[in-house]
């Protein structure tokens, strides 16, 4: 029986194309949600945003879970997310600063869930790319 390893980066990016798809296809069943987060984010057009994002999200995690130029795919990505981080920043330094505590007590919530569940996919990762010692 022949079983085929599964690479580190191939898993991360089906991880990483299965969060953006499942975000979009989130944000579609709760567009009121959406548009009051990316009001509250003080983005301009919200609504006009939103349905951007949907779509970027969506098609983008599609292109990283069936291996579809990747690298344009991954390189999007990277400029979404530095933006959405600055965005953030600009706008809520102070509430950021004020809950930064937060980050090191573990609460059994979606967010902590998921933080971890990332963790253990990146610990496991780089586990399997480290080299056997002799």
């Amino acid at each position: 029986m022949n079983i085929k390893k599964i690479e580190p980066a191939s898993l991360l990016r089906l991880f990483l194309g299965l969060v953006f798809l499942s975000a979009g296809l989130f944000r579609v069943f709760n567009w009121q949600k959406g548009i009051i987060e990316f009001s509250e984010l003080h983005l301009p057009f919200a609504a006009y945003l939103l349905f951007f994002t949907v779509c970027l999200e969506i098609i983008g995690g599609l292109m990283l879970i069936f291996n579809i130029k990747t690298k344009e795919a991954l390189l999007v990505f990277v400029v979404f997310i530095i933006l959405a981080l600055l965005q953030a920043l600009i706008f809520s330094f102070g509430q950021i600063q004020n809950t930064a505590a937060e980050l090191f007590f573990f609460k059994a919530n979606s967010v902590d869930l998921f933080l971890h569940f990332t963790y253990l996919i990146i610990l496991f990762c780089l586990f399997s790319l480290q080299k056997r010692e002799k």
